[in-house]
């Protein structure tokens, strides 16, 4: 089972763990069901471009089929599909910002939530591109936060790299815990 970074970000305080397909694969399910409707788009910063597909309708992580993909719908009730390799995804960041939202009566603060993940191109021209999912009508500007939030935030738990799986015990452990006292 693969294991790669996912960063987690709320407010600019930011922390890493490890992830795999499965619990990816919750996550963005939930947040689908939590947070719908879901826009669905990629972030290619090399190209400072986005593009939407549209409202998210369905996402896959799977390691064994080597798959992520999300099923979207566009504004003319087509679907669109988004898939990239699993092998090729580098990190997921997960974005949570307060943002202060203009009310008709008062202002109010709402706390934005923005999925991410980032896989490896072939291409020359972009070497990776972004996934993203984020609710489309929680705030004003949705696709403005979800530009800020890789801005600001894109970065973390780039450096961090996790090497092998699951728990082990390092050879002579029990020697390196409990030395010969008698010398």
């Amino acid at each position: 089972m693969r294991i790669f970074p996912h960063a987690n970000v709320v407010n600019f305080q930011a922390s890493i763990r490890e992830m795999t397909a499965p619990e990816l694969e919750r996550l963005l399910k939930k947040m689908m069901t939590d947070e719908a409707p879901m826009m669905a788009g990629i972030l290619d910063t090399f190209q400072e471009a986005v593009y939407i597909y549209g409202t998210a309708d369905s996402v896959r992580v799977n390691e064994e089929r080597d798959q992520v993909e999300v099923i979207a719908r566009s504004e003319d009730g087509k679907l669109q599909s988004f898939a990239r390799p699993f092998s090729r995804m580098v990190i997921s960041h997960e974005m949570r910002f307060d943002i202060e939202v203009d009310g008709q009566e008062e202002d109010k603060v709402v706390r934005y939530p923005v999925y991410y993940a980032t896989f490896e191109e072939e291409e020359e021209q972009s070497p990776e591109v972004t996934l993203f999912l984020a609710p489309s009508q929680k705030v004003p500007t949705p696709l403005e936060c979800v530009v800020e939030f890789w801005e600001q935030a894109g970065d973390v738990g780039r450096d961090v790299e996790f090497t092998g799986g699951g728990c082990s015990i390092p050879p002579h452990f029990k020697e390196k815990l409990n030395p010969d006292r008698s010398e």
